[in-house]
């Protein structure tokens, strides 16, 4: 909408590296600074603002720095504007964070759903990564689900983007090895009541070694757009974006 939100994980109000977000506010065409954003709790090296996102009245920000399970094992707040002010609402840790697990490195808000990707998780092995799901009755924020991949292995970083619309969830899995090497994927599902199912896996038409797929996402509706930052077509590491649509029940490349 009107609003944007913009991280600056290595400011040093709270100590170096601490954090900071900055929310922007269009009057017309002028775009003008309406608040600064710190945790409650923000320490060094905390990378508050390392992921944002923002949906109506609420922002969600992650600190993939915090230390509360174990270093970096991560944290991500939600945010809650009245009028002019912002204000923290809640700070959302997992379930069962631990080490390194960098909880917070992506995250993104839609509705009364936020997710949050933890892509150094080691369930399926180490950095196999996951991605948390949360809801939101009135003020409180609840974690409704953990999501990993099916065919997850260890150095996937499943997780390491994520993006949210709706029903529909979008994870990023650059580590992922399809055919090659860390080409990379791209996981959505879809959500049935409470429950997050129908796993679809994208991946490139022309995937290759260290493309990287998945190391960003964004979805909207029926698409899917995807970075591959590595991708070679025009030059070493010159990078791609790769759009996929959902029609009759699958999804589909529709442009590199």
């Amino acid at each position: 909408g009107e609003y944007a939100i913009i991280g600056a994980r290595q400011d040093g109000d709270n100590g170096a590296q601490s954090g900071s977000v900055y929310i922007f506010f269009r009057n017309g065409t002028t775009w003008s600074q309406q608040a600064k954003l710190l945790a409650s709790d923000g320490v060094t090296q905390d990378l508050f603002g390392n992921s944002v996102s923002i949906s109506g009245d609420y922002a969600i920000i992650g600190a993939n720095g915090d230390d509360d399970n174990g270093s970096f094992s991560g944290s991500a707040y939600i945010f809650f504007r009245s009028g002019v002010s912002w204000s923290q609402q809640a700070k959302l840790l997992p379930s069962d964070g631990a080490t390194n697990d960098q909880f917070g490195a992506a995250a993104a808000i839609s509705g009364d759903y936020a997710i949050s990707g933890a892509q150094g998780d080691d369930d399926n092995g180490s950095s196999s990564g996951s991605a948390y799901i949360y809801h939101r009755n009135g003020t409180t924020w609840t974690q409704t689900a953990k999501i990993t991949a099916s065919d997850a292995i260890q150095g996937d970083l499943f997780g390491g983007s994520v993006a949210i619309d709706g029903d529909r969830i979008a994870i990023g899995a650059r580590g992922d090895d399809n055919g090659f090497a860390i080409s990379g994927s791209v996981y959505v599902y879809e959500r049935v009541g409470s429950a997050w199912a129908g796993e679809k896996k994208l991946i490139a038409s022309d995937e290759a070694g260290d493309d990287e797929l998945g190391w960003s996402v964004s979805i909207s509706g029926d698409y899917v757009v995807t970075g591959a930052f590595r991708e070679d077509a025009n030059g070493n590491s010159a990078g791609a974006a790769y759009v996929f649509r959902f029609d009759s029940g699958s999804w589909t490349e529709q442009v590199k």
